[in-house]
């Protein structure tokens, strides 16, 4: 269980940085309002995530003290905790709980596993309706044991970047066996549209994410570094 769940949240995380990271070549700032309702070990309320995306990197703030930035040059996601003035880090081509002496061989054999356990299916609906403003079509997307609906539209700043991405953000996966597994570049070709309002259900409860600010605008590039003093976790 403790496994498959790392699972889950390594696979989550790399695959909001990886969908949200190159739907825009030019800065781009947008907020989501998370609302969870009885989700195991978590309390019902709301918070609000916000995205930071460049050409070179992107950040989640993701409301409950937790920083995730994504070097895409270096291809190493780094998560901060500022109330420790602490981070750790890993490679996009490193797999989660395998040893870093374990040879390329097991990495790809766990890689694997893991990535079966989290196929995502992605089917498209004829419904359509309008969310905080656009004009949305539906998408079901499964994946272990979450279930999500993604309300999407083509008419979102930063949208229309999103296919001229598809061969960088496939190589880019494939150095990790399981977003390999996952196809995660074929999953976001076929979500015609940035999610305006997602739906995700797991583990009895939900969690409901609806955009609430889209802003094109320059960045400061310290938002995409770790603070110097800020230590590494393990050392």
């Amino acid at each position: 269980m403790r496994f498959s769940k790392f699972a889950i949240c390594f696979g989550s995380t790399a695959f909001l940085m990886l969908f949200f990271a190159f739907l825009a070549h030019a800065d781009l700032y947008f907020e989501y309002e998370n609302i969870s309702k009885n989700i195991p070990r978590q309390p019902d309320g709301s918070r609000i995530q916000k995205n930071y995306l460049t050409s070179s990197a992107s950040r989640i703030e993701t409301g409950d003290g937790k920083v995730i930035i994504f070097d895409y040059n270096s291809s190493v996601f780094y998560t901060l905790s500022p109330m420790t003035r602490s981070y750790s880090q890993v490679k996009i081509d490193d797999v989660p709980g395998v040893p870093a002496e374990a040879s390329p061989a097991e990495k790809e054999q766990l890689g694997k596993l893991m990535g079966g356990m989290m196929q995502l299916k992605v089917s498209p609906t004829s419904e359509s309706k309008t969310v905080e403003g656009y004009n949305c079509r539906k998408y079901l997307v499964d994946m272990a044991m979450t279930q999500g609906v993604y309300w999407v539209s083509k008419d979102v700043p930063g949208y229309t970047e999103l296919k001229s991405i598809g061969a960088k953000l496939g190589s880019l996966s494939a150095k990790n066996p399981v977003l390999r597994q996952m196809n995660i570049a074929a999953i976001v070709d076929k979500l015609e549209g940035f999610p305006v309002m997602i739906v995700t259900n797991m583990m009895g409860g939900t969690v409901t994410s609806t955009l609430r600010k889209v802003e094109q605008k320059p960045l400061n590039p310290d938002l995409f570094v770790v603070p110097k003093d800020f230590s590494l976790k393990g050392k």
